[in-house]
C-alpha cells in the first residue's frame, strides 16, 4: 500500500508558485490530502473508494502510460554537490567519522549513498510526466508516497551520469492513483543506481485498474520487538533551507505564506531530507560508514517534520537487512515507516578492496624504484636523506602501504609501514599516484586540492617529486 506523504509538491510546476491558479490548486489539494489521510486503513494503505466507477477510456488511458519513457537526461556533479547534500542531511564536523562526507581532502572521501536520489529526482522535477500519453496530472495533488534506491557500486566522488526514466506501472488505489517511476542512472554503459519513486495522485482513482504490482519494491513492517539501536538528530531551523540547495526548490519548504496556504503552520522539511538523515544513521551504526556495503534502501513516508524538531531513528538488525522507522521525538509521530536498508556482508566488500600488497598500479612503480635504487641508491640517499611512508588508497580504503627509505645505506624500498619513524607520510589514491608519476598531476596542486595528504616534513615532497620523475619511468 502507498501512504500519502507530506511532500505535497507541484512536481514539474512553473518557477512562479504564487500564481492565482497554483495557490487555488494547493488550497484545494490540502482538503483532498486530509480526506485521503482519513481513509488510511488498518494495513497502512489507502482504502478503495467503492463509490467510484471508471470509464473504459480512463482505464485504457492509464494502461497506455505503462512502459512510457521520459526523455533521457544527464546529471553532472562535483564534490561540492556531494558535500552540500551531506550537510543537508545532517553530516557534521562534530562527528570525526563524518569528515569523509564533507571534506574533499579526506583520503576516503565518499558520496553518501542516498545522494543517489538527487541524481534521479530530476525526472520528477522537469515536468516530463505531464507529457506522457494517458496521464492527466494535476501536479498540485501529487504526493511522494514511497522511495526505493539501489546502488550497484558506490557513487563516484564526482561525475556525469546519464539517466533513463520509465513508467513501470500504474495502480488504482480507489482514492487515488499510484504511479511507479523507475529511474536508471549510468556511467557510460555501467549501471550505477536505480531509483523507484512511488507517486500518489490524489483523487484520480476508481478507474478499475489493478491495485498491486510485482514491479513495486515492497515496504516491510518492522520487527515486533524493541529496537537494537536508537539514534537521534536535532535538525536545524535552517535544515530545509540547506537541503533545498541540492535541487528541490519547492517553496513549501521555505516560504511561510506558501506553507500556510497548504495547511501547515510553517514550512516543512523535505521527506527525502528525513530519509537521508535516517540512512546516514543506519550506515554509521551498522556499517561503520563504509559506503561500499550499502546496497539498497526502501522507505514509506507518513507524516511531516518541521525544521528544528528532533529525529529519532529506531533500528533493528536482522541479518544484512536493517529495518528502521523514524519518529519526531517531541511528538512521538512516526514520519518514516516500514523502512529498511540492505547491507552487503563484510566478506563481500573486503573482496573488492585490494589486500595490502595486492597488485595496484602503484605496486609496479614501487617495485621499479626498488630495482633502480640498487644501482644509484647511495647517490640518492645523499641528496634526500629521508624516509617516506606511503598509504595508497583504492575505493576510499587503504589498499597498500610502502616505505622508501633514503636515509641509510644505499636506500631501500619495501612493502609495509616504516620500521622506524617516517619523516613524511603521504596518502593518496592509486589513480592519483599514477597521475603524479606520469606528470599529469602536480603534487603541490594535488596537496592544496586535498587529493594528496601529507604528514611530517611536507617540504621533503619536493625531493620526492625528483625521485618519481627521474627513477620511476617504466
Amino acid at each position: 500500500m502507498i501512504s500519502a506523504h507530506y511532500n505535497l509538491c507541484p512536481l514539474g510546476s512553473s518557477d512562479s508558485p504564487t500564481s492565482a491558479s497554483q495557490v487555488a490548486g494547493i488550497t484545494e489539494s490540502t482538503g483532498s490530502i486530509i480526506e485521503v489521510l482519513s481513509k488510511i486503513d488498518s494495513e497502512g494503505g489507502v482504502s478503495a473508494n467503492h463509490t467510484s466507477r471508471a470509464t473504459s477510456t480512463a482505464t485504457s488511458g492509464f494502461a497506455g502510460a505503462i512502459g512510457q519513457k521520459l526523455p533521457p537526461f544527464s546529471y553532472a556533479y562535483t564534490e561540492l554537490e556531494a558535500i552540500m547534500y551531506a550537510l543537508g542531511v545532517g553530516a557534521s564536523i562534530k562527528d570525526p567519522k563524518d569528515l569523509k562526507f564533507i571534506y574533499e581532502g579526506s583520503s576516503d572521501f565518499s558520496c553518501l549513498p542516498t545522494f543517489g536520489v538527487i541524481i534521479g529526482q530530476k525526472s520528477m522535477m522537469g515536468g516530463g510526466l505531464a507529457e506522457i500519453p494517458g496521464l492527466s496530472i494535476n501536479f498540485a495533488k501529487v504526493l511522494h508516497g514511497e522511495q526505493y534506491l539501489e546502488l550497484y557500486k558506490p557513487l563516484p566522488r564526482a561525475g556525469k551520469l546519464k539517466c533513463e526514466a520509465v513508467v513501470a506501472d500504474v495502480l488504482d488505489k480507489g482514492s487515488g492513483v499510484v504511479i511507479i517511476m523507475d529511474v536508471y542512472s549510468y556511467s557510460e554503459k555501467e549501471l550505477i543506481c536505480h531509483n523507484q519513486f512511488s507517486l500518489f495522485l490524489v483523487g484520480s482513482g476508481g478507474f478499475g485498474g489493478k491495485r498491486t504490482s510485482d514491479k513495486v519494491k515492497v515496504a516491510v513492517a518492522i520487527p515486533n520487538r524493541p529496537p537494537d539501536a536508537v539514534l537521534t538528530d536535532t535538525t536545524s531551523l535552517n535544515q530545509a533551507a540547506l537541503y533545498r540547495l541540492s535541487g528541490d526548490w519547492n517553496p513549501l519548504h521555505i516560504d511561510p505564506n506558501f506553507a500556510s496556504l497548504a495547511g501547515f503552520d510553517k514550512p516543512i522539511l523535505h521527506g527525502l531530507c528525513t530519509f537521508g538523515f535516517s540512512a546516514r544513521r543506519v550506515l554509521q551504526q551498522f556499517a561503520d560508514n563504509d559506503v561500499s556495503r550499502f546496497k539498497a534502501i526502501k522507505a514509506r513516508f507518513a507524516k511531516p517534520v518541521y525544521p528544528g524538531q528532533t529525529l529519532q531513528t529506531e533500528m533493528w538488525k536482522e541479518g544484512n537487512r536493517i529495518h528502521f522507522q523514524t519518529k519526531v521525538q517531541e511528538t512521538g509521530d512516526i514520519v518514516i515507516s516500514n523502512a529498511y536498508v540492505d547491507l552487503a556482508p563484510t566478506s563481500d566488500t573486503s573482496a573488492k578492496i585490494p589486500s595490502e600488497g595486492g597488485k595496484l598500479q602503484s605496486t609496479f612503480v614501487f617495485e621499479e624504484i626498488g630495482r633502480r635504487l640498487k644501482d644509484i641508491g647511495p647517490e640518492v640517499v645523499k641528496k634526500v636523506n629521508a624516509v617516506f611512508e606511503w598509504h595508497i588508497t583504492k575505493g576510499g580504503n587503504i589498499g597498500a602501504k610502502w616505505t622508501i627509505d633514503l636515509k641509510s645505506g644505499s636506500g631501500k624500498v619495501y612493502q609495509g609501514p616504516a620500521k622506524g619513524a617516517a619523516d613524511t607520510t603521504i596518502i593518496l589514491s592509486d589513480e592519483d599516484f599514477m597521475e603524479v608519476v606520469l606528470g599529469k598531476l602536480d603534487p603541490q596542486k594535488a596537496f592544496f586540492s586535498g587529493r594528496l595528504k601529507a604528514r611530517g616534513n611536507i617540504m621533503l615532497s619536493q625531493k620526492l617529486q625528483m625521485i618519481l620523475k627521474d627513477y620511476a619511468k617504466l
